[in-house]
């Protein structure tokens, strides 16, 4: 799980991604989502990574941790996961059609590598009985478009 910390101080950081995300809501608008360069500061004990959500009330700067950079940097997304379902705000990536922000939460290993297992598989058989059932109905569409348009010899 991440380790998330929140900051008002104000340092330079490097910013290596950003995602825009319409607001659902009254208020509407754009919330700007930052990611910082994971970094290992002086005199500490584990590598953080920097994150900001602009556009919720709430724009203080807030760390993913962890004892290796990329770690930190998933503990960053998945942080900014939780952010964004805690604000309760109906959000969605600029200009798409449907409410989803592209920050999706990871699979655990807290509970050891089985329970990870299971859960991953879980998730990849719901997956493919979306996509089977998707590519059944193309096919059955197809069928009919090639039955419409095949002339009747009678």
């Amino acid at each position: 799980m991440p380790a998330s910390a929140k900051t008002t101080k104000t340092k330079r950081i490097r910013w290596i991604a950003e995602r825009r995300l319409e607001r659902r809501d009254a208020v509407g608008g754009i919330v700007v989502v930052r990611i910082g360069s994971p970094e290992w500061p002086p005199g500490a004990e584990e590598w953080r990574c920097p994150y900001v959500i602009e556009g919720l009330g709430d724009d203080s700067i807030r760390f993913g941790h962890s004892n290796e950079s990329m770690a930190a940097l998933q503990n960053t997304i998945q942080g900014i996961h939780y952010d964004l379902e805690r604000s309760g705000i109906p959000l969605r990536l600029e200009g798409a059609r449907k409410d989803y922000t592209g920050f999706s939460p990871f699979v655990t290993w807290t509970y050891g590598r089985a329970f990870q297992q299971r859960l991953e598989k879980m998730l990849l058989d719901e997956e493919t009985k979306l996509v089977d059932a998707k590519c059944e109905r193309r096919e059955r569409q197809e069928a009919r478009r090639k039955a419409k348009a095949k002339p009747r010899t009678e």
